[in-house]
């Protein structure tokens, strides 16, 4: 049988990048995981650069590798850390069996450091300029730190060579201290390092200058060039394509990776779902037409045809496709060799990727529960069933489906029943939000996957005890997720069981707001203790349809948790852009015919303010009545998602997957901390040990 056409010939040609040929023009950059250990790389970073190469990328990047102990971090690796060439080695060693490439970025991180806890070292920045990070003032680098910092970059560039790396990125963007001294932004000096473009400039020139000393021409170099900083008075297109041209040439770079914004305008880099695809195409198509670099391109790009057409129109050299191979290690040997239909596609939702990260914690995927746990949920770490039986799904929400698709994949017979006429749970509410259409993909690539198992989707198919009884399922998963909940109860005001006069004709809840229903006033009042995208949608959709909105919140910020996940500054801008007003630190006190009385928390002081219509987007309460009624009465009944506790998408996937792979235990589920980074863990079925313990049967 012949293989299939690969429908993407130029992504799949190789390419020349300085010393370094890459197999092909699909790449993943630099992003933060937070798996050092001890200061260096550790087993879990080398695990899941390894999956990725394995599944065909041309080139990883990873980073960031600090180079100086100004710039200390718990959360990333340093290049001078002790053992950090050996760890490092053991990282490029795998992926060079793979037959990927890899480079290491380079950084230190300025003023916007994120503080090491045990060194209270002053952040160096070009100028004396407060932290946008921590708050703190920054040292403005004398001339001896600059000499300094250009030694240490040096001798870092040396020791990734000596670990094998192909090649060293310097970041210069995001807000870190290279980019610091060629933005206006942060750069005040008035020396040689400050001033006019060719002031500003002068660092970047001058290290990589150290760096081609250091490390000669047979290694490549890049830069990671901010096309321009998403805030008045910065860095604009223009700049980016000087710099580039000033780094290239004899001695310069060998390539350049776009990227755009930084910790002022976190969302032009980390591309949350409201951006287009392909946001960075038009800037860096002019960087391109203006330098002889290779260029590497960025911005929120998932599909192959948009890749494979940026190459064909010479807008770039590479694709990265980053957040892609988060969600799908296997994506691009998938899209070229006609598997494009089994691709789990990156959603944008920001929230196991870059919102983890933010938080401090390790990264993950809300789509790809095994993203950086690849040791013991990686590709080929599922077993088939040890004894295949039939299977009943209840509920076709995104735990229910994803619990059905391990379940079919390891070998069992699955029926999925769903009571509504469609299938996805909350995620239908959700794309019916602004900006967060592109969810939807989780659901339909689901779909998809249980199409091509024979797995049947029964919709409008209540289920009952006596449904159960009736089809007699050697296992049942309950996946009924959750409904909202009416009392308006808030932790702000935890003895407080209800609001009164909640049960009004005029109070509905946060789900019939987005779903239209009849009756809503001109004059809405949104409670929401939320915090996040669940709550901004529900107002964005009621600004749209012509409501005056004025939310009400415990909380001391507006929506605090989208901070996290990167698009904040995109909701603020856009909400109040729209007319939302807001009360911060308040609550309802009660809700009356002639108003709700709204209570400040911190004073206790209250005003009435009239309105027509009140809505809802506080807590949920699971729909469990099922999953309690056959709990005692039948062997082998779990239950994963809301249905077990209403919280985020992630955790419904994640217990959804933990189900497929019939996990039922706390020994099962349980990863011990740190035995993913170490490298004395073990290897292979030692690692698989961790989660293969058997224990009692605990419901989901």
């Amino acid at each position: 049988m012949n293989a299939p056409e690969n429908p993407y010939p130029l992504l799949a040609a190789p390419i020349e990048v300085g010393s370094m040929s890459c197999r092909n023009r699909i790449l993943q950059t630099a992003h933060s995981k937070l798996f050092m250990e001890r200061g260096a790389e550790s087993r879990r970073n080398r695990d899941y650069q390894r999956e990725r190469a394995r599944g065909g990328a041309g080139l990883l990047i990873t980073g960031n590798h600090l180079v100086h102990p100004t710039s200390p971090s718990r959360s990333f690796a340093s290049s001078h850390a002790t053992d950090a060439v050996a760890a490092n080695r053991r990282v490029v060693d795998a992926v060079h069996e793979e037959g990927a490439r890899i480079i290491c970025q380079l950084n230190h991180l300025g003023a916007n450091e994120v503080p090491a806890m045990d060194t209270l070292t002053p952040f160096w920045a070009p100028s004396s300029i407060r932290s946008h990070t921590t708050g703190d003032i920054a040292k403005a680098m004398e001339k001896s730190d600059i000499e300094e910092l250009l030694a240490w970059w040096g001798q870092a560039a040396e020791l990734s060579r000596e670990a094998g790396f192909d090649g060293v990125e310097v970041h210069m963007g995001h807000g870190w201290l290279v980019h610091e001294f060629l933005s206006p932004i942060w750069n005040h000096r008035t020396d040689e390092y400050g001033g006019p473009f060719e002031n500003r400039v002068r660092l970047a020139a001058e290290l990589i200058a150290e760096l081609r000393r250091r490390v000669g021409e047979d290694f490549v170099v890049g830069a990671r060039i901010s096309l321009w900083d998403g805030v008045a008075g910065g860095l604009e297109v223009e700049d980016a394509i000087a710099v580039a041209r000033t780094l290239s040439g004899d001695g310069g770079i060998d390539y350049a990776t776009m990227t755009a914004g930084g910790v002022q305008a976190p969302p032009l880099y980390g591309s949350p779902s409201d951006l287009p695809n392909g946001h960075l195409l038009e800037a860096t198509a002019r960087l391109k037409a203006e330098t002889d670099l290779i260029v590497l391109t960025v911005g929120g790009m998932n599909r192959p045809a948009e890749a494979e057409l940026v190459l064909a129109d010479g807008i770039a050299d590479m694709v990265a496709m980053t957040r892609e191979q988060i969600a799908d290690p296997e994506f691009v040997a998938k899209v070229t060799s006609g598997r494009e239909d089994e691709v789990y596609h990156c959603i944008r939702a920001n929230q196991g990727c870059i919102g983890r990260v933010n938080r401090g914690l390790p990264i993950g995927c809300t789509v790809n529960p095994a993203a950086g746990k690849e040791a013991v949920f990686g590709v080929g770490t599922q077993r088939p069933a040890e004894s295949p039986g039939r299977w009943l799904v209840v509920g076709a929400g995104p735990a229910g489906l994803k619990a059905a698709v391990g379940l079919a994949e390891r070998g069992h017979s699955v029926v999925l029943r769903e009571a509504a006429e469609e299938v996805g749970g909350q995620v239908r509410l959700i794309t019916r939000t602004p900006g967060r259409e592109r969810l939807g993909l989780l659901v339909s690539d689901l779909v998809d996957h249980l199409g091509r198992l024979g797995v049947p989707i029964e919709t409008g198919a209540e289920v009952s005890a006596a449904t159960v009884a009736d089809l007699d399922p050697d296992g049942v998963v309950i996946a009924t997720g959750a409904r909202p909940a009416r009392s308006g109860f808030t932790i702000a005001r935890p003895l407080r069981e209800s609001i009164p006069g909640v049960d009004s004709e005029n109070v509905i809840s946060a789900w019939e707001a987005i779903e239209g229903v009849d009756g809503i006033g001109e004059d809405v009042l949104l409670l929401e203790d939320d915090g996040g995208r669940y709550a901004a949608g529900v107002a964005e959709v009621l600004l749209d349809g012509g409501h005056r909105v004025h939310l009400v919140t415990p909380l001391d910020t507006l929506f605090p948790n989208t901070r996290f996940t990167g698009d904040m500054g995109l909701l603020h801008g856009r909400l109040l852009g729209k007319g939302l007003t807001y009360e911060l630190g308040s609550w309802a006190e009660e809700i009356g015919p002639d108003g709700v009385s709204i209570v400040t928390l911190a004073t206790g002081r209250s005003v009435l303010r009239a309105v027509d219509t009140v809505v809802l987007a506080g807590a949920r309460e699971p729909a469990d009545e099922l999953y309690f009624e056959l709990r005692d009465a039948r062997p082998q009944v779990h239950r994963v998602g809301d249905c077990v506790a209403p919280r985020g998408l992630d955790h419904a996937i994640y217990e959804g997957f933990l189900a497929g792979r019939e996990l039922w235990s706390t020994e099962q589920r349980h990863i011990p901390l740190g035995a993913l980074e170490t490298w004395d863990a073990g290897e292979g079925e030692e690692a698989m040990a961790l989660v293969a313990t058997a224990g009692p049967t605990l419901d989901g």
